[in-house]
């Protein structure tokens, strides 16, 4: 039996996208741990180091590819929140790597989205690894510290709130 080109990084998804929100599927969960650090370049080439970040931002990393249905589905809220809390301190990095689609693919949609925050090329996968990022979509929070507060297939239904509460928190910092 032929499966189409298509198919297997559709299930990926959909496998991911069943699982409850405050799961990861693919090994032990980084909440209450520092988030590695990371340095990849954006679409343009610049790099961007989550260090760079580190008591200064509320970080959300997001996993995603252009062919994940889950991951479209979310690009609203996230586009909502960046421009809700940006100016904040609230950072959004999408993070993704040669998952079924091709640099030129990942541009494209880009573009056709209008994302407001920086995408991130894992060309190696490296840092796709290194966060056990083997579903999408994926997500996680971390506060000013760089501590994961969050983790999970889905945004969470407080997901504004979280961020809320995390800006509120950091204002020592």
């Amino acid at each position: 039996m032929r499966l189409r080109v298509w198919t297997l990084p559709a299930l990926a998804c959909l496998a991911f996208t069943s699982a409850p929100a405050d799961q990861r599927p693919g090994g032990p969960s980084l909440v209450g741990k520092m988030a590695p650090d990371f340095t990849l370049p954006d679409l343009s080439g610049r790099r961007v180091s989550l260090a760079d970040l580190r008591g200064k931002q509320v970080v959300q990393i997001v996993g995603w590819t252009s062919w994940c249905a889950g991951c479209r589905q979310e690009i609203p809220r996230l586009r909502d929140a960046y421009e809700k809390f940006h100016a904040e301190g609230f950072e959004i990095l999408a993070l993704t790597g040669p998952l079924g689609q091709n640099l030129q693919d990942v541009r494209s949609f880009v573009r056709g989205m209008a994302l407001p925050y920086p995408v991130l090329f894992d060309e190696d996968k490296r840092v796709l690894d290194q966060y056990q990022i083997y579903f999408v979509p994926y997500t996680c929070l971390l506060d000013r510290r760089g501590q994961v507060v969050y983790e999970g297939s889905h945004l969470p239904n407080d997901y504004e709130k979280r961020i809320e509460k995390l800006l509120a928190a950091g204002q020592d910092i």
